[in-house]
């Protein structure tokens, strides 16, 4: 079942909108203005956006406000658009207004900014301290209803990425709800409501309780009942697909309502027909992607083989039809979902051509993932960098400020006197004083060089390190694939020799897709030759040659850190093979009792 929800899940938050935050006393027309911004700006009409953000920008040009609004919109859209250094462009410019306001609530809407971008990043803390000071001024706005939904709803974006459940993430959810009910926005209530199902899910893949399943229908219905109570003007249209291709989905996996299988799925066939009608009116890749892989499962679950195999193939060719892929998570999700379609259906091939497909995508996306990331921090050390520069600059203008009021004073007591000698006194201590301050400066100047020089030796150390855990990852990730396709070859001899026995059976077949079994698995074996070429030998070592080729195999698995619920899942075996196996492999290497046997094969030095 997990394999079904992998289409699912990602896009149950996907439309948390970003902004939708502006103050109860906000022109009616140009409020209305800015909720077509967001909407086209989260249906990924950014070309659009951007002409009604700068028209919006002339026309508001003497409103401080409404400015700061609008360039916090450029933020959501140079975001989306993983254009970091834009971004913090126009986070910085809402902050030298709200800097020059008297007005706090100016300065929550750069906070929240921050916040998300912060996301981004995958600085999860400071996304946490950006909202927690946020969410302290807005005490004392007791009506900003909107702008705390908003808040609270980021915060528990952050609980949702490691899909943990808790009660502090419910607890961020449940006040996020409070407060969109409150503020009468269509669109914050569509994505709290979106926002509880993710919760439901994660709280329901750790309990199992039936009633944490029917919170997730419920929400998915609330949403669909919103689109069809208000105009589609009001609501993005992307969160009108992705709601009823939620709601599709869930109905399609799990028991809905009393209803026979058969009614689950031609209900669940209607409301993936509406979800595709939503995604064909904005032509969004990914969106369509998943609207036909979710009708691909349908169909499955429907017995209809020839269909779901139609669906799955028409998802992977409207992402990989445009020239330049960027979506390559969803393509990479599409493509394992069809390796796992024709794994089920018994197409070796087939499955092992997505699968080695999947491999490349997979690394594609480590290094997508590294590149944007990469690229955010990059971009907020050099606005943070930026704005400290300017905060010294400001505290020495004051400084020199007060300097000079103090040398004007001085110099009209002075004419009092003897004013030539009082005149050249001064003279020789202003000189003498701007001397000191010469020296004073250039002396900060070198601690602040040599500062920016430390942070980027940790910068690039930081960076080094990352790409050496990306590099293990991927390692680790072909040794996998080398043990699952090994696995799958012994599952083809067996057959093999099972059939045997029925003289009808095409053996000529079955031996040819296990030489093209064996030659893919030689391939790969290669490759984990090259990443760990001491890893067998070491365990041949250690037990003296007395390891099998399956107990070989499950030291990989425990060097992978794989689980055995994980184990007994790929070799397609009961937990208590597993457990037999392992405590016979312990046996083999002479290990104590007291030693255990996971610890000792990760701790070997290869």
């Amino acid at each position: 079942m997990n394999h079904k929800l992998q289409i699912l899940k990602p896009f149950l938050s996907f439309f948390i909108l970003f902004i939708g935050i502006f103050p109860v006393f906000a022109q009616k027309n140009f409020s209305e203005s800015i909720l077509k911004v967001e909407n086209l700006i989260i249906d990924g009409d950014y070309n659009n956006a951007t002409n009604s953000l700068n028209k919006l920008l002339e026309e508001n040009s003497n409103q401080q406000l409404n400015k700061i609004i609008i360039y916090i919109n450029y933020v959501n859209l140079y975001a989306n658009r993983n254009d970091f250094k834009n971004a913090l462009k126009y986070t910085n410019l809402a902050k030298e207004i709200s800097d020059k306001t008297t007005d706090k609530l100016d300065d929550v809407y750069t906070l929240y900014a921050l916040a998300k971008l912060q996301i981004i990043s995958q600085q999860y803390d400071k996304t946490i301290y950006y909202s927690n000071k946020a969410l302290k001024i807005l005490n004392g706005y007791s009506e900003e209803y909107l702008l705390k939904s908003k808040i609270y709803q980021l915060m528990s974006v952050v609980h949702s990425y490691n899909g943990i459940y808790s009660e502090e993430y419910e607890n961020y959810i449940n006040k996020a709800f409070y407060y969109a009910k409150k503020s009468g926005s269509i669109s914050e209530l569509i994505s709290v409501y979106s926002a509880y199902m993710v919760m439901y899910f994660n709280k329901y893949q750790k309990t199992n309780d039936p009633k944490d399943l029917d919170k997730i229908f419920e929400n998915a219905e609330n949403s669909i009942n919103y689109i069809n109570q208000n105009t589609i003007n009001i609501i993005p249209v992307k969160a009108a697909s992705i709601s009823y291709n939620n709601l599709a989905s869930v109905i399609n996996n799990y028991p809905f309502k009393n209803l026979s299988n058969s009614e689950r799925y031609n209900l669940a066939e209607k409301y993936i027909n509406i979800a595709l009608n939503y995604a064909n009116k904005i032509n969004n890749t990914a969106l369509l992607a998943t609207c036909y892989a979710t009708y691909a499962e349908i169909m499955e679950n429907k017995g209809n083989d020839k269909q779901a195999e139609k669906y799955y193939l028409k998802a992977y060719q409207i992402i990989k039809s445009e020239k330049k892929t960027n979506d390559i998570s969803s393509l990479n999700i599409v493509v394992k979902t069809i390796s796992n379609f024709y794994e089920k259906n018994n197409e070796p091939s087939k499955a092992l051509k997505f699968n080695k497909e999947a491999l490349i995508y997979t690394q594609k996306a480590y290094e997508k993932a590294y590149e944007n990331k990469r690229n955010s921090l990059e971009a907020f050390y050099n606005f943070e960098r930026k704005n400290e520069e300017i905060k010294q600059l400001t505290e020495k203008n004051k400084i020199f400020t007060k300097q000079r009021i103090l040398y004007l004073v001085l110099i009209a007591i002075s004419i009092i006197g003897i004013v030539f000698m009082v005149y050249m006194f001064i003279y020789k201590q202003k000189l003498n004083k701007q001397k000191t301050n010469l020296l004073e400066a250039e002396k900060q100047e070198t601690a602040l060089t040599l500062k920016l020089e430390l942070e980027e030796k940790a910068r690039l150390t930081a960076e080094r390190k990352l790409m050496d855990i990306q590099q293990e990852q991927l390692q680790k990730k072909a040794l996998a694939t080398s043990l699952q396709l090994n696995n799958k070859n012994s599952f083809i001899t067996e057959l093999k020799e099972k059939i045997k026995e029925d003289k009808n059976f095409n053996i000529n077949k079955v031996l040819k897709d296990e030489r093209l079994t064996d030659s893919n698995f030689t391939g790969l074996q290669t490759i984990v030759q090259d990443i760990h070429p001491n890893f067998f030998k070491k365990m041949n070592e250690i037990s003296q040659n007395r390891l099998s080729t399956q107990d070989l195999n499950y030291a990989a698995f425990i060097y992978l850190n794989m689980d055995n619920q994980q184990i007994s899942n790929l070799l397609k075996v009961e937990n208590k093979t597993v457990r037999m196996t392992k405590y016979r492999l312990k046996q083999k290497l002479g290990l104590g009792k007291d030693v255990d046997l996971q610890k000792f094969i990760q701790s070997l030095e290869l």
